[in-house]
């Protein structure tokens, strides 16, 4: 599924993963949380000159897996977030940041992440 990074296309994104119908239910749970908090942090944080397509990906064979590839200009900003930012408030924002990386990581049990010259990749085995 190719998606531009728009917060209207959450729900095509959670409709997405709903329908596949060879995830269990838990799976399909697990996934939505994973991916439209990440889509979400690509919507907000990724930087591009141009706007292009989110690219996801879901198997299922011995484990489940998700891919989400992008093009990106600071990939590593989303690599150091996911190591270090642990959850705080943030105070110019008004909000707390930093938890759903930490709940990606708590529901996933592997999260990677594959670089590339101009795009990043996120892979994620429950």
């Amino acid at each position: 599924m190719r998606l531009l990074p728009e917060y209207a296309n959450i729900p095509v994104l959670e409709s997405f993963i709903n329908t596949c119908d060879f995830l269990p239910q838990d799976a399909k749970n697990r996934l939505t949380l994973i991916a439209t908090e990440i889509f979400d942090n690509i919507v907000t944080h990724n930087r591009f000159p141009f706007r292009k397509q989110v690219s996801l990906w879901v198997r299922a064979d011995s484990c489940v897996r998700l891919r989400i590839s992008y093009g990106t200009c600071n990939f590593g900003e989303m690599i150091r977030a996911n190591r270090t930012v642990a959850p705080h408030f943030d105070r110019d924002s008004g909000r707390y940041r930093g938890i759903g990386l930490r709940m990606c990581r708590n529901l996933a049990a592997t999260v990677r992440f594959r670089r590339g010259l101009c795009s990043g990749t996120i892979l994620i085995t429950l």
